[in-house]
């Protein structure tokens, strides 16, 4: 078998030769090892092109027309009476046990989802359910019909539902930059201008290798009626060369390209700002570290230009090994800031593996994993790995032409695409807008797995449904996320909720939305404001499509709040609320109950009252002991006014003793009619303050059942022998309640 090619992107000097042997060895190995792999290329520093050489053309695909309903799949829509179809949904997924796709809440409400035939019973008869229609197939969302004379859209980019037998999608308005050997920027079938040349600087980007023209056509190859077309046709990809004529380059030359992106979103000129880059190249790095620790000059530089906002799509490689090799990962495919994508075969753009072996190149298969893509094997790595069509690509090449290519370099520009559709279509904001390139990471991955769920057989043999052990390529990304968002989004649920009371006053506030929001537009749309007009200020966060505010200072006691979001709020996708949500809660109230009456139980009172227990101020209630036998103090407080509703309670002592003797705090339990104690120490001539909470029910230790009561707090000294007396300065119950 013969396996895809490497192309060596540093230059090597003396070595170059030896470098060479060892690649070629890689290249006839028939049946190759991964560690057997490793240990051909130890000491190779150069990073490699992930690209297999050009192949005979593929079979011409035989579309055909598919059913009109898709059997099992079907859209539930609610009553117009539904308040919270969000809130609803959730409680029908974990009753009936189905999981949904989609969510509507503003045209309609209700959601999409593939049921069985007893989901779809229950759910057909649920009262709140107005009907259950079946899906059907139509155009995806921001899909064109292809032009006349265009061949149908290639079967990658039809597999990841980005195009179908007869449409394709618009342009997108986000900026591509593919950072390779350059690109033809003369093509007919592309819409590529010169960006940076970092290996003859001055020069314009253009590629005088192939790799780059072919990643840009399946990036974005115009819907023309002509050659082929790509993932988002005629979206603006800007070159960036960093490889020569030979794929050779080294690591500064890389970097200058990434330089040049990041500078883009800071150089005055909106025209050219970079949002997508396409890295179909990598190679042996060092240890991955965090951004603030790394010293990988690429790595520190993909940090940066991710803080910038530009997201950045990588190949995995070719080896078919671990590309998160610890030791020796393979870098960009490791940064866990890039979108890394391994490949998947596809013979006939759609799924259920039955198109046929790939022709370009043997021990391939339909809807299989690709035998050369590199993969994750930690957690780390799989937190951003997706897979793409990489098997026997066809797209454009350097002089106008077409060509076939198979690597991981062929699926990465299948999700570059993808994720400039996101990002915008047409004239319309995506729902990646606004997202940060780790929020876009994580969304790609999540799409990817949700759409596994909803439809089992669009994924492939090795992806996590169908998982090969110790080798994670991902779920097989989705272009349909990409379509244009225009539904307003909605709020699902709120925290404090309307009408609540007894919140705590070291509570936040949040909020939780149906969708990915604008953060700076929702944040500015909130507001929270007490009774008396004074607003709140406080600190923003988010978990994942969650807000929460937390206050700068506590909130006030026993206060009434408003929370509101305006409707100036807006998703992602530039939607506004449309309609203010406005909800109140109340905070508890902290209060202190103090002895009314004291009552002795043992021993005899030598001078004070209740009056003397008040206040921390050396004024003292005085109990005797008993004179014979074990002396003994024993009394209590009754601290009345104490709400049977009271959230918290924590009871206070303070006191002495004229000779040292053991002390026990105890509190009465009403239901139990029983003292309990709360502490015990030995105290002295010296004041000891003891702060104790009961555990249990509250109420316990309350008298009656509602309204106020009273509170009895028990101090018992004792000592074997000599007589000597108690003093004690305060007690105090402090308490919240509603």
């Amino acid at each position: 078998m013969r396996r895809p090619a490497f192309l060596d992107v540093r230059a090597f000097g003396r070595k170059r030769f030896v470098i060479r042997r060892l690649l070629a060895r890689l290249t006839a190995a028939e049946d190759l090892r991964p560690a057997r792999a490793r240990a051909l290329v130890t000491g190779i520093v150069a990073l490699l092109v992930f690209l297999s050489p050009a192949t005979a053309l593929g079979r011409a695909d035989s579309p055909r027309r598919p059913p009109q309903t898709i059997e099992g799949r079907y859209i539930v829509v609610y009553k117009a009476s539904v308040d919270s179809p969000g809130e609803k949904t959730e409680k029908l997924e974990r009753s009936q046990g189905f999981k949904s796709g989609v969510r509507y809440g503003r045209a309609v409400k209700g959601f999409a989802a593939k049921l069985s035939p007893d989901q779809f019973r229950a759910l057909r008869t649920d009262p709140s359910v107005a009907f259950v229609a079946p899906d059907r197939r139509v155009s995806a969302v921001g899909s064109v019909p292809l032009a006349p004379g265009e061949p149908t859209p290639p079967p990658g980019v039809r597999r990841m539902d980005a195009a179908s037998p007869s449409t394709t999608r618009e342009a997108s308005g986000a900026n591509v930059a593919v950072i390779d050997t350059g690109v033809d920027l003369d093509h007919p079938d592309l819409n590529a201008t010169s960006g940076k040349n970092c290996v003859s600087p001055g020069a314009p980007a253009d590629d005088d290798h192939g790799h780059g023209t072919h990643v840009a056509g399946t990036i974005a190859a115009e819907n023309d009626g002509s050659g082929l077309v790509g993932v988002a046709p005629g979206t603006k990809v800007f070159a960036a060369k960093v490889l020569d004529g030979a794929g050779s380059g080294t690591a500064s030359q890389v970097i200058c390209g990434i330089d040049w992106a990041a500078a883009t979103r800071s150089d005055g000129d909106p025209s050219n700002d970079i949002s997508v880059v396409n890295m179909s190249l990598g190679g042996p790095g060092q240890p991955v570290k965090s951004c603030a620790t790394t010293t990988d000059p690429e790595h520190k530089a993909i940090c940066n230009a991710t803080a910038a906002g530009v997201h950045f799509v990588v190949a995995a490689g070719n080896s078919g090994w671990d590309f998160d090799y610890a030791p020796e990962p393979d870098t960009p495919a490791a940064y866990p800031e890039a979108l890394t994508v391994a490949a998947m075969g596809d013979s006939d753009g759609r799924p259920g593996g039955t198109g046929g072996d790939p022709v370009c190149r043997t021990g391939e298969a339909d809807d299989r994993y690709a035998s050369f893509s590199n993969y994750a094997a930690t957690a780390a790595g799989e937190q951003h790995t997706v897979a793409a069509p990489g098997v026997c690509i066809r797209s454009t090449a350097p002089g106008g032409a077409y060509q076939t290519m198979s690597g991981t370099s062929m699926a990465a520009p299948h999700i570059a695409g993808a994720v400039a559709l996101c990002l915008e279509e047409g004239d319309t904001r995506g729902q990646c807008s606004g997202l940060s390139p780790a929020q876009l990471v994580e969304k790609f991955r999540g799409d990817g797995a949700t759409h596994a769920v909803t439809d089992p057989a669009y994924g492939f043999a090795g992806d996590p449904t169908k998982p090969l052990s110790g080798r994670y390529f991902g779920h097989l990304a989705w272009a349909g996320i990409a379509g244009a968002d225009t539904a307003a989004p909605t709020i699902d649920a709120v925290s404090p909720a309307d009408g609540e009371v007894g919140v705590s006053t070291a509570g936040t506030v949040s909020i939780a939305f149906n969708e990915a929001m604008d953060r700076a537009a929702t944040e500015a749309a909130f507001s929270l404001v007490r009774s008396d007009g004074a607003p709140v200020a406080g600190t923003f966060s988010w978990s994942a499509n969650t807000m929460t505010l937390r206050p700068s200072a506590p909130l006030a006691q026993g206060a009434a709040y408003t929370a509101k979001v305006s409707g100036t709020a807006k998703d992602a996708a530039g939607n506004a609320l449309g309609t203010d949500r406005a909800w109140s809660f109340k905070t508890l109230a902290s209060l202190t109950a103090l002895p009314s009456a004291t009552v002795i139980q043992t021993g005899s009172l030598r001078g004070g009252g209740p009056a003397q227990l008040t206040a921390d101020d050396n004024s003292y209630y005085h109990v005797n002991s008993t004179t014979s036998g074990t002396r003994t103090t024993a009394w209590y407080g009754r601290l009345t006014g104490v709400s049977n509703g009271l959230k918290s309670l924590k009871l206070t002592y303070k006191g002495k003793s004229s000779q040292s003797c053991t002390q026990t705090l105890a509190v009465w339990r009403w239901t139990t009619s029983s003292w309990v104690g709360l502490d015990s120490r030995t105290v002295g001539t010296a004041e000891v303050q003891v702060d104790r909470a009961p555990t249990g029910a509250l109420a316990d230790y309350v008298s009656g059942t509602s309204g106020d009561g009273e509170v009895r707090v028990r101090v018992r000294c004792t000592r074997t022998s000599s007589g000597f007396y108690a003093s004690g300065d305060l007690l105090r119950a402090v308490y919240e309640r509603p």
